[in-house]
């Protein structure tokens, strides 16, 4: 299922019940909110971030405050209809995180060989 696809069936399922975990909890703790991670979270709307194409959602964790969370940060509830289309989204987006920082590092590797043994002061040598 393509995350257009998947953001056109939330969006009819609005509002939402989830959960939040790892950072979107450590940001909500951090804002004075006491949640566990078991508290209930009402997603308000959902959108696809311009530059990643994540899905992202726009929170309340009170009915006041409002926060954004990318959706692979989030736990559906297990009884919601679209849980596993979400679960398969979330592995999808891990999965592409996984090999794009494996690439980073590996670029990061490529640039540190081709410097290996390289001095700028080694230009203005004699020769």
């Amino acid at each position: 299922m393509s995350a257009q696809q998947l953001l056109n069936d939330l969006l009819g399922c609005l509002p939402l019940r989830v959960y939040g975990r790892g950072a979107v909890l450590t940001l909500l703790r951090e804002m004075g909110f006491a949640v566990k991670n078991k508290t209930p979270l009402t997603v308000l709307d959902i959108f696809r971030d311009d530059e990643s194409g994540e899905l992202v959602c726009k929170l309340t964790p009170d009915g006041t405050g409002e926060f954004t969370a990318a959706l692979s940060n989030l736990k559906l509830d297990i009884s919601h209809p679209l849980y596993r289309k979400v679960k398969d989204y979330q592995e999808e987006v891990s999965e592409a995180l996984g090999k794009q920082d494996v690439e980073d590092s590996r670029q990061t590797q490529i640039e540190r060989e081709d410097r290996d043994g390289f001095r700028v002061g080694d230009l203005y040598k004699k020769r």
